[in-house]
């Protein structure tokens, strides 16, 4: 497994650079406690009003925006007062409405992990993309190949564990479900190329890879996946098994059985 690199993986406008998120799943791997509030949008600034609500920068947030226009996604808190807090969206835009997501009971243990095999250019600290900070983590993830002989691929996900960083999340989970070991948590693969990174992550706050300007909206498509299993964990590693979410024991597709409650035909062959 290689170690994070400051080249940001290559030197070339076209690098692909590869980020994770894990997402771990409500009263399975943390006490949630579920909220609603009000927004508004103005240009990429979301304001969301939420009374007394104790939270601090750095918090990441899953938000599902249930009305209004705003985008689902990862937020990362960028500013706080007593009754509101701000998050930075990648479209500008001019909306408002209500938001939901869920927070651990235990503010100080996250929900939601982000993770880059890699440093920045500026000070080899950590990746900013779309204003989210993903932590600098020794990772390799392969497997995601579709071999187009009827089976789903089920990627394998591994990570540097020398500090101990990955066993302490598992032992903080393990105390919600016994032995759950992040099954069922929400793996996100996502990629995008070398100058549409955050001018941040750069000497002097300036991309030398951008052509004309940073679109931080420019992505290539999104992976999901959710951990099946924890493969191994040793003092060095720690990798996980993960599956489609068609590929989940339970789950097919379609998801719904048609019946002769339905539909009365079901089941009758008919000669013309």
């Amino acid at each position: 497994m290689a170690n994070p690199v400051s080249e940001l993986q290559q030197l070339t406008n076209k690098s692909i650079i590869e980020l994770f998120s894990v997402e771990l799943k409500a009263d399975v791997h943390f006490t949630k406690v579920a909220k609603t509030a009000t927004y508004s949008q103005s240009g990429t600034t979301i304001t969301i009003t939420l009374n007394s609500h104790g939270f601090s920068t750095g918090l990441i947030l899953s938000l599902n925006f249930t009305s209004g226009n705003g985008i689902d996604d990862i937020y990362t808190i960028q500013t706080v007062a007593t009754n509101s807090f701000t998050v930075t969206a990648t479209s500008s835009q001019s909306t408002s409405g209500n938001v939901s997501f869920n927070v651990n009971s235990t503010l100080t243990d996250p929900t939601v992990y982000l993770f880059h095999s890699g440093n920045n250019m500026k000070d080899s600290l950590d990746i900013v993309w779309q204003s989210n900070t993903y932590e600098r983590m020794p990772c390799k993830a392969e497997g995601f190949k579709y071999s187009g002989k009827g089976t789903l691929p089920r990627p394998t996900i591994a990570f540097a564990n020398i500090l101990g960083t990955v066993t302490a999340i598992l032992q903080i989970v393990n105390q919600i479900t016994p032995a759950i070991d992040l099954q069922g948590a929400k793996v996100t693969r996502r990629r995008t190329l070398a100058r549409f990174l955050d001018e941040v992550n750069f000497p002097s706050n300036i991309n030398p890879y951008k052509v004309g300007s940073v679109d931080p909206t420019a992505e290539l498509p999104r992976e999901v996946y959710f951990i099946d299993r924890k493969a191994s964990e040793n003092r060095d590693i720690v990798s996980f098994e993960m599956v489609s979410s068609f590929d989940l024991a339970g789950v097919g597709a379609p998801k719904k059985l048609v019946t002769r409650d339905d539909f009365a035909g079901v089941g009758t062959f008919v000669n013309f």
